[in-house]
């Protein structure tokens, strides 16, 4: 039953960070690639089969697919002379609903081919940092293409530096 107190407090947790506006950063898309990294280093420690390897890219391309459509809903913002972003209901919705599909991947697609499991016990998170990564990627990448200046005007780079490099030169 604690455990049951736990995982509420963790989604009420992370719906908040949901909703939370947050400063556009390299954060966006360092924290996925290490994540991803990660897990990728703890698959390959306990060398699982090429199943298991499947349910995890599958799970971090259906991430990605979240996270493209959950860009749609976030909020690109300046305060202050620094641009946030900011979730709304609909993405903390979409990340909700999408917490079954990730369990069904999990669990169905090894269950379903008899795949054998090594991501267990202790290792059981490495699924879902996969399909973390893969979320948090593709929010990162719609965001990105969508705000292209104010991205990278949150990175430091101004329009004239871009339209310098734009043409072919560097500096």
């Amino acid at each position: 039953m604690d455990y049951v107190w736990i995982a509420l407090l963790v989604l009420i947790i992370m719906g908040k960070r949901q909703l939370a506006p947050r400063p556009v950063s390299a954060r966006i898309v360092t924290v996925p690639l290490i994540l991803a990294l990660y897990g990728g280093y703890l698959a390959a420690k306990l060398s699982v089969g090429v199943g298991e390897t499947a349910s995890l890219l599958i799970g971090l391309g259906l991430g990605a697919a979240v996270g493209l459509y959950q860009g749609r809903f976030v909020r690109v913002f300046e305060q202050g002379g620094v641009w946030m972003t900011q979730g709304s209901v609909v993405t903390l919705g979409i990340w909700l609903l999408s917490i079954p599909l990730r369990l069904v991947i999990k669990y169905g697609f090894t269950e379903l081919f008899h795949i054998p499991v090594k991501l267990t016990g202790s290792y059981m998170f490495v699924p879902y940092l996969f399909s973390l990564s893969g979320i948090m990627l593709g929010r990162a990448v719609y965001l990105i293409i969508k705000y292209p200046d104010e991205f990278q005007q949150a990175a430091g780079v101004s329009r004239q530096e871009r339209n310098y490099i734009n043409r072919g030169h560097r500096f």
